[in-house]
């Protein structure tokens, strides 16, 4: 992985971060939304919702929030594309030829981690 990107590389990267930030943010919030629903459909009290929204909040928000949020982070980037958050193609030529190795890596690191559902 470069140790020192470009100005244009560095923008991209910034762009691609936000990116990932927004897409996986917005995951989340279709998963709380159908507790709205459940609630809405008096399967769940309101004390129940308002217990998944501070847990969301508490949770996977502020993980996203720390994550994403303030400095350049290229292993959530990268991270991001492993998971098809970011499909590789919206990467510039340029950028996709220096992070290549990192993402096949980050890519084989992840598929091992992931629980093999199929067994």
């Amino acid at each position: 992985m470069g140790d020192a990107w470009s100005r244009k590389q560095t923008r991209e990267l910034r762009e691609l971060q936000g990116l990932a930030w927004e897409r996986e943010l917005e995951a989340a919030l279709r998963t709380l939304r159908k507790d709205f629903d459940t609630w809405e459909q008096h399967e769940i009290t309101p004390f129940e919702l308002a217990d998944r929204v501070h847990k969301f909040h508490n949770g996977r928000s502020r993980e996203l929030f720390v994550a994403y949020s303030g400095s350049l982070n290229v292993d959530w980037i990268l991270r991001a594309i492993a998971v098809d958050v970011i499909d590789e193609t919206e990467l510039s030529e340029d950028l996709h030829k220096v992070l290549e190795d990192d993402i096949a890596s980050f890519r084989t690191r992840w598929s091992a981690a992931k629980p093999n559902r199929g067994a």
